[in-house]
């Protein structure tokens, strides 16, 4: 949610770089240049939370493909062959 205290101008980015990034590593800073909303600074922190997140989502949906695709005509192969493999 856009607030007072995670705004951000282009200005100040450029000017108090620093201030920003520690603002962002608290939550998202929003960008305005000239009142028009333009970029998300987030930590990298966050980032890689918000990626890892994604990606369990994609993983689940293809398992849940996965389950509901007909297993006749999977070759299935025994554990015994399995374990000679590993």
């Amino acid at each position: 949610m856009i607030t007072l205290n995670n705004i951000s101008s282009i200005s100040d980015l450029r000017f108090k770089t620093k201030k920003v990034i520690n603002k962002a590593a608290i939550s998202p800073v929003f960008l305005f240049n000239r009142s028009t909303p333009t970029s998300v600074i987030i930590s990298f922190e966050k980032y890689q939370e918000m990626t890892d997140t994604l990606e369990d989502y994609y993983l689940s949906l293809k398992a849940e493909d996965y389950e509901k695709e007909s297993k006749e005509q999977i070759k299935w192969i025994p554990h015994k062959e399995v374990k000679k493999h590993v």
